[in-house]
């Protein structure tokens, strides 16, 4: 079986990805490490993450990328898709010191539901696990899901988005006018 564990940066999948490894015995495809190419933030296309993902599949595969829900392969079993509670994200990827442009992105998509949204256009099984209070009940539920007694969750951060928003504000994302600020603030 091959498992793809997908969702916002931030939401727990590389730690998720980890426990289910040593628990299940699978092996990690890690897309991110595959596609960085030197330490430079670059764009990677759907293109390169289906053909890193053709190179090196194998089976008992937990394959792990915030963009892995894209891969067009039927051998992908089923989409986990992990969810955090935006407001949560935003101190996560402080703590991680993403650019304040870049926790707007990802926050303000997590709300929306961006990920879990895309997941559902590939056309495949989608899973969704909210990670945002305990990492242990997240891989719990996981395992319910992998051994097909799991069903994954109703998650829904869209009535957030005015909350992240405010949040955001304070964080001085936005000048005086109103305007994002330009990306060396």
């Amino acid at each position: 079986m091959i498992i793809a564990i997908s969702g916002t940066p931030g939401t727990g999948k590389h730690t998720l990805a980890k426990a289910l490894a040593r628990k299940i015995n699978y092996k990690i495809l890690d897309l991110n490490q595959i596609l960085k190419k030197g330490k430079k933030e670059r764009e990677v296309t759907l293109e390169e993450v289906n053909k890193a993902f053709k190179k090196n599949k194998k089976d008992n595969l937990l394959v792990v990328s915030h963009l892995s829900h894209f891969i067009k392969s039927k051998d992908i079993s089923f989409v986990i898709v992990l969810r955090t509670d935006p407001i949560i994200l935003i101190k996560r990827l402080e703590k991680r010191r993403y650019k304040k442009e870049k926790i707007y992105d990802n926050a303000i998509f997590e709300a929306m539901n961006g990920t879990y949204a895309e997941a559902l256009q590939m056309k495949r099984k989608v899973f969704q696990v909210d990670n945002t209070k305990n990492i242990n009940n997240t891989v719990k539920k996981a395992m319910l899901i992998i051994a097909g007694k799991g069903k994954g969750e109703k998650v829904d951060f869209s009535g957030k988005i005015l909350k992240v928003e405010k949040c955001l504000n304070k964080m001085k994302l936005y000048n005086k006018n109103g305007n994002k600020r330009d990306k060396s603030a």
